[in-house]
């Protein structure tokens, strides 16, 4: 397959929205018992999700049941550049939906964190490999708003973990200078610490 980042892009999304919503369902509560393994014994306290759209693999069972953990939501922050901010799942009371018809809270400026605050960032991903590499939607909303992350050699705050079903993943994506890799990638099968 050609790595042109239009083409994996229709073509990974094509193969997750293609999942009925039993396997759909069955993912999602194999993710939850991952990720309830992953996070025990975790210290983490502030960790983002999303709520799922267009195929991603739901993180809904784990955000009713987060255990000791508080869920964060990402919501467009447009006022400058285009970047994401995180709201409290737990008192997010009213909803709207942003310009790409993606819900998300409707929370005002001041209640949200920036992803530096947090512990967590559960990402969804169209594709990714085993070196760490993801593609997301386009929209360069993860990659503004963690490039921070890139210039950090050692304590790296938020952990990035890529979230998809195990059919998204990728021989070798091509990387681009602005790209934040991920720590770790989990699907319903397994959990994945990058290679290199």
């Amino acid at each position: 397959m050609d790595n042109n980042p239009a083409q994996l892009r229709r073509h990974y999304r094509h193969l997750r929205q293609s999942l009925d919503a039993e396997t759909q369902a069955r993912h999602a509560d194999r993710l939850k018992a991952r990720l309830d393994r992953l996070l025990r014994f975790a210290r983490p306290q502030h960790i983002a999700g999303y709520l799922s759209c267009k195929g991603e693999l739901s993180l809904d069972p784990w955000l009713e049941h987060p255990g000791r953990h508080h869920p964060w939501l990402p919501m467009l922050h447009e006022l400058w550049a285009p970047r994401l901010r995180f709201a409290p799942l737990a008192s997010t009371r009213r909803w709207k939906l942003n310009r790409y018809g993606i819900l998300e809270p409707d929370v005002h400026w001041g209640e949200t964190r920036d992803a530096r605050a947090l512990d967590i960032v559960l990402m969804p991903l169209l594709a990714f490999d085993r070196r760490g590499n993801r593609l997301g939607m386009g929209g360069g909303f993860y990659d503004r708003s963690l490039a921070f992350r890139l210039a950090r050699r050692h304590w790296q705050r938020p952990r990035l973990i890529g979230v998809a079903h195990a059919l998204q993943e990728h021989p070798a994506l091509p990387r681009q200078p602005w790209d934040v890799p991920l720590d770790a990638i989990v699907t319903e099968r397994e959990l994945i610490l990058p290679q290199g």
